[in-house]
């Protein structure tokens, strides 16, 4: 008997979405892997969506982990904004499951994909904005909106890790802060 069954179909939930996408995923597939009967997983889980969102739960959780472990470093807010914000674009970009739903969310519009996409971006947003409200509370940071703040910066990062590198070479870390420094912050920063 399975000890903790809903932490093994979780495993064996966040392999299958890893390897076949939301929608190549079936409840037999993650049964499969699981070792384990298709009727179990439905007395821990509804449905394939209730695990995916098990599953998103669980990354965002990391992500989560990666602000927070930035947040305590003894760095500029600017640099931990930096750092925070580029661990976790990193993350997202290098991890399975999330690469496997951002094409699916391009290629086929899937609905549980693009609302799993939404909720890690939201999330990031939303820790972003976090970081700009600490920075604005000490005296370090001059925003009109920490919401547009997070935002914006947001945004830049993505289009410089996602659409730069599609044209151009990949930026390495202290070149993407060096922009954002001469570009953004230093419009932000008090001086």
């Amino acid at each position: 008997m399975i000890t903790n069954k809903r932490a093994t179909i979780l495993e064996a939930a966040k392999r299958t979405f890893s390897m076949f996408g939301y929608k190549g995923t079936s409840v037999a597939h993650v049964a499969k892997l699981a070792g384990i009967g298709k009727g179990t997983i439905y007395t821990e889980f509804k449905n394939k969506e209730e695990m995916l969102e098990a599953v998103m739960d669980d990354i965002l959780q990391e992500l989560g982990n990666i602000f927070e472990r930035v947040k305590h470093e003894s760095e500029r807010s600017i640099l931990k904004m930096h750092r925070a914000l580029y661990d976790t674009l990193q993350y997202r970009k290098e991890h399975q499951l999330l690469t496997h739903l951002t094409e699916e969310v391009n290629v086929h519009g899937t609905k549980e994909a693009v609302s799993a996409m939404q909720k890690v971006e939201d999330f990031i947003i939303n820790a972003l904005e976090q970081a700009v409200a600490q920075g604005v509370k000490r005296g370090r940071l001059q925003v009109m909106d920490t919401e547009i703040t997070a935002f914006t910066i947001y945004k830049l990062y993505i289009a410089f890790i996602v659409d730069w590198e599609e044209k151009k070479r990949p930026l390495t870390e202290e070149e993407l802060f060096q922009v954002f420094e001469n570009h953004i912050f230093n419009g932000i920063v008090v001086r």
